[in-house]
C-alpha cells in the first residue's frame, strides 16, 4: 500500500450538498455530525477524478446496433479507469487501486475587522492533521485558547524591521495595553504566539498559490468550540429562485437559500494506492496507480467538485504530495 496526501484549495465557493433541510438554510452543505465542520465526501472526490478518465473508457456493443462506453468489457478487458476506480461490470467486479478518504477542513477564511480576512483553525484540526501526517507533532499548540482568546502572530517581519501583524488591533483593557483580533462580530484577546514554524508549515502546503502565501501572517488558532461555531454560521448563503422553463420567468414561491463553503478554504484527503485488482489485469503495483493519478493531476489546472458547476461553484486547486507535507 502507498499513501499520499491530497490538498484541495477552493478557488470559488463550494457546495457539496446534504440535501434539503427544514431550517433557515434550504440546501446546506455536508458537515460532520459531531463537530459541524464542512467535509467533502470521498464519493464526491472519487466521482470527480474518475470523470477525468472518461477518455480511457472502452467501446462496447450495446446490443442495439450502437456503442456504449464501459470500464470493463464483457470479455473482462479492463480500462485504466477500471484499474484506478473500479469495475462497472457485475460479471467482472473489482475494486479500484485508489482509495480516498473524505476531505477534512484544515483552514477556514473568515472576515476580520482589520486586514480584510484571516484563516482560522483550532487544536482539534491540528491534532487531526498531525495524526494524518499533514503536520508534525510540534504543530499542536502548548496553550489551548479559551473561547474569548486566540493564538496569532502579533507582529510580522517587515523590510528591515518588525511590523504589527495585519490582523492585530492595539487596545487598552483595564488600563493595560493588549492585542486583539476581531473576527466577524467577536473579539479575541491575544493568548500567545502560534507554535514555532506552524505558519511556514501551512504555507509550504501550497507554495505556488499567491493568495495562500500570506497565511503566515493571517493564521489564527481559536478554541475548538469557536471554530465549530464559525464553521457552522459563517459560510456563504446565496439566494436562488427557480425559473420556469416555458416562460423564462421566476416561479412564485420557489425562492430558496443555498449554503456554500467560501473560497480560499483548505481541505485535505488521504489517498491510498493498492496493487491492481482487475480481472485479466497487468498486476500493476501501488506506486504505478499513484503515479498515474499524479500525472493526470499535473495535466489539469483545477477540478470542480459539488453542485452548480454551470455557475462556477466548486473550482479547486488540487495538489498531491507525500506524507508530512513532503
Amino acid at each position: 500500500m502507498k499513501q499520499k496526501l491530497l490538498y484541495l484549495f477552493t478557488r470559488t465557493p463550494l457546495h457539496v450538498g446534504a440535501g434539503s433541510s427544514v431550517g433557515a438554510i434550504d440546501q446546506p452543505v455536508i458537515r460532520e455530525r459531531h463537530t459541524g465542520f464542512p467535509v467533502i465526501p470521498a464519493s464526491s472526490l472519487k466521482g470527480t477524478f474518475a470523470d477525468a478518465w472518461n477518455d480511457a473508457l472502452l467501446d462496447e456493443d450495446d446490443g442495439k446496433n450502437g456503442v456504449k462506453k464501459v470500464r470493463v468489457k464483457k470479455d473482462g478487458t479492463a480500462s485504466d479507469a477500471a484499474w484506478l476506480f473500479g469495475s462497472d461490470s457485475d460479471k467482472h467486479a473489482a475494486a479500484g487501486a485508489l482509495q480516498f478518504s473524505e476531505a477534512k477542513l484544515l483552514a477556514f477564511p473568515i472576515r476580520s475587522a482589520k486586514g480584510t480576512f484571516a484563516w482560522i483553525t483550532c487544536p482539534l484540526m491540528l491534532r487531526r492533521a498531525v495524526r494524518d501526517g499533514v503536520l508534525s507533532a510540534a504543530s499542536i499548540p502548548a496553550i489551548s485558547p479559551g473561547d474569548e482568546e486566540a493564538l496569532f502572530p502579533k507582529s510580522s517581519q517587515g523590510v528591515g524591521k518588525e511590523q504589527v501583524g495585519p490582523l492585530v488591533l492595539d487596545v487598552t483593557k483595564h488600563g493595560q495595553p493588549v492585542k486583539q483580533v476581531v473576527l466577524e462580530e467577536y473579539t479575541f484577546t491575544y493568548a500567545g504566539e502560534l507554535p514555532v514554524g506552524l505558519g511556514a508549515a501551512f504555507q509550504s502546503l501550497l507554495p505556488e498559490d499567491a493568495v495562500w502565501s500570506d497565511v503566515v501572517s493571517r493564521l489564527v488558532i481559536l478554541s475548538d468550540g469557536m471554530m465549530s461555531f464559525f464553521a457552522q454560521n459563517t459560510c456563504e448563503v446565496a439566494q436562488h429562485v427557480r425559473i420556469d422553463d416555458e416562460t423564462g420567468t421566476a416561479v412564485g414561491g420557489a425562492l430558496f437559500n443555498q449554503e456554500n463553503v467560501p473560497s480560499e478554504s483548505l481541505f485535505y484527503s488521504v489517498i491510498h494506492g493498492f496493487k491492481e485488482r482487475t480481472p485479466q489485469g497487468k498486476s500493476r503495483v501501488a506506486e504505478e496507480a499513484i503515479r498515474a493519478f499524479e500525472d493526470k493531476l499535473s495535466s489539469l489546472p483545477f477540478f470542480q467538485f459539488g453542485g452548480d458547476a454551470s455557475t462556477g461553484l466548486g473550482y479547486c486547486t488540487v495538489k498531491l504530495c507525500g506524507e508530512k507535507g513532503a
